[in-house]
This record gives structure tokens, sequence and C-alpha cells, in this order.
């Protein structure tokens, strides 16, 4: 008989944790579930851990493969979860021991295709931070799912560049984290559907994968409590991403190539063309990156770095994002814009590097 619910783990060199979140999970109220322990190549001690829970628990399957990124690990998992409804945590985060009753009942009795809840952020084993949803309403049916609730999680868009520019709207740029850690979905819409995590994308594939199930949710519920704990570590994937400024230029590309093929899959399916909930944040990785190659850095020299952010500039699909953007002269901060409309990327990066400018940020 198939279990409530099925929790997949991708793991990757997570010693020093893993132990805690597999605690936690075994530790849970509820009872009728099953967990798939992904090792993805891992070198420490992650594999006899998995081997070790998985001889105490026959709640517990591990599946030890080669490393090959967090998405091909959590297909892996999907393609032998059986639960009615599927959650997706990280093998150094841990969850408080109600979490999987009553997600379930929320579901169940709300006949939830998709259940988002509240995380709290964790470091050295302080929370500093509390995270709830930060939508309007508590249930999002049929279309609101995809003109309503999946824009909070795709990115910026060009209209929220505009209200931020003209800053007549509060916090335009914040948006829910699109991390699936703080979700569950239904397993038979995932399985029927095909929806997948896109294979070798290791930074932004929660984004994919969230937006494409949306797109054939029928109803999606909002608990405000905080169930999980999002720990965090230098060592994470996207902490990682972050020390190597140059790969981000590229990084950043693999993710708009994603979007673009998700962007063009959801249109052809239901005539809804999702660009515009996304193009902002293309445009606004245009500051982001002169602020981040344009910081002086030993390793590598000053056209090495502007070499790496016109990458991303050239790219077709930015240029794309950038003659789409409309812009009006509503205030100093429209400035930067006027100049990425009209090419002059030198000055932009020269201005990050030099005085700092555009060290302006947005909350995703």
């Amino acid at each position: 008989m198939s279990p409530k619910i099925s929790i997949i783990i991708p793991v990757y060199n997570v010693s020093g944790y893993l132990e805690g979140c597999l605690d936690s999970i075994l530790a849970q109220t509820f009872q009728d579930y099953d967990v798939y322990v992904v090792d993805d190549g891992s070198t420490d001690e992650t594999p006899a851990i998995c081997d070790r829970y998985a001889a105490q628990s026959d709640k517990i399957t591990v599946i030890h493969k080669k490393n090959e990124g967090v998405s091909v690990a959590r297909n892996a998992a999907i393609e032998k979860a059986k639960g009615e409804y599927l959650l997706f945590f990280d093998g150094d985060d841990h969850v408080e021991p109600e979490c999987l009753e009553e997600l379930y009942q929320e579901a169940v009795s709300k006949e939830a295709d998709s259940v988002i809840f509240g995380y709290y952020l964790e470091e050295n084993g302080e929370i500093t931070e509390t995270h709830l949803p930060g939508m309007e309403k508590d249930v999002y049916e049929g279309e609101e799912i995809m003109t309503d609730l999946m824009p909070r999680f795709i990115g910026v868009s060009l209209e929220d560049v505009r209200h931020w520019i003209r800053g007549d709207r509060k916090n335009p740029f914040q948006k829910e984290n699109n991390g699936l850690w703080h979700s569950m979905v239904r397993g038979d819409l995932v399985r029927d559907n095909n929806v997948r995590f896109v294979p070798g994308l290791r930074v932004g594939e929660d984004t994919c994968f969230n937006v494409e199930y949306m797109s054939y949710a029928k109803r999606c519920v909002i608990v405000r409590k905080c169930y999980y704990y999002l720990v965090v570590r230098n060592t994470s994937t996207i902490s990682v991403y972050r020390k190597n400024p140059m790969a981000v230029p590229d990084t950043k590309m693999e993710i708009i190539r994603a979007r673009r093929n998700l962007t063009e899959s959801i249109k052809k399916r239901l005539g809804l063309d999702i660009e515009k909930y996304w193009y902002g944040t293309v445009v606004m990785s245009c500051f982001e990156l002169a602020v981040l190659l344009g910081r002086r850095d030993p390793r590598y020299r000053f056209k090495e770095r502007y070499r790496a952010y016109r990458r991303y500039t050239d790219y077709e699909e930015t240029g794309k994002a950038i003659e789409t953007m409309q812009v009006k002269f509503e205030g100093i901060k429209a400035i930067p814009f006027f100049l990425l409309k009209r090419g002059h990327f030198l000055m932009i990066f020269l201005a990050a590097s030099v005085a700092g400018l555009l060290s302006f940020s947005f909350k995703r």
C-alpha cells in the first residue's frame, strides 16, 4: 500500500547535518510516510550515515549514485516514490515534529494540490529570521494560480522594475523563496504529467519545477505556520556558486534557457505567456552582475571580469529583455536603466566597480 507522504532528500557531503535532518523526520507525529535519500556521489561520511539510518528504519530507502547534481538526484527519487503527496527536503535542514501530520490534514481537508508553508532561517543553532508566506489569500484556485500565485515565485517582472523606479509600491522586488522545501505537492500530479527537474541545472531548478507544477494544479493552499528550519552554511550549493563569480554569468544564462523552455511549453499548453513575470529578473541581473564582477578580485584582472560580464549582457535573451523594457525618466533611479537601454555597459560596469553606485539589491 502506498504511503500518504513520500519525502525526497538529495544529499551531497552533508555528514555534519544529515543525522539531525533524519532524526527530525523519524520523530514525526505522523507515521504513514517513507523517505528516499539520494546520495549524489558524496565523498565524506554521508553514504555511511545514509546506510546506517536505512538499516535502522524500514521507512528509509537509500539510492547511491554518481555525482550528477541535485536535479538528477531528485528525479531518481521521483521515479520510485509512490506517496500520495511529495515533500522535498534538503539534507542539512530539519523540521518540526508535527510537520507531516498537520500538512497532510490541511491537504486532505481542503483537497489541495499544493500546500505552501513557512520556514525559519537558522544559523549556528539560532533562528535568525522567520518567513511566513506573504500571499494575500489562503486558497488559490484555477486561473489565479498562474496569474496571482505563480508570479510570486518565478522572479521579478518588468512591471516590478517600473514600480521600483517610481517608488510607488512597497518592496516590489520582494518575492517568495522558490525553494521546494516549504511546499508539499500531490504525487499523482507530478507523476501523471511527468513534472521533473531540469538535468544539469544546479541553481534555479526549484523555480522551474515549482512553476511547471503550478501550471497543472487546481488548488493551492497557504498555511501561515513555520515547519521547516533552513540551515545556513557556507558550503551549500548557492554559497559555492556565489564564491565563484566568473561562473555566475553562465549559470544565469542556463537558468534563463530553462525558464524560456518552460515558458514556451506553458504557452503552447495553456495559451498563457509567462515571460512578463520573469523578464525583470533578466534586466536586474545586468546590475547585479556589474556589482559582483566589478568588485576588485585579486584572482582576476579587470578585463577578465568585464569580459565575463559582457557574456551575459550580449546574450540574446538578455538583449530581448532590455529591448522589451520601457523606461521613463521618473527620478534618479531611472538613470541606470537608461544607460542599459542605450547599451552603455562599460559605464555601468565602471560605476559599479569604482563608486558602487549600483549597489542596490532585490530580495527574491
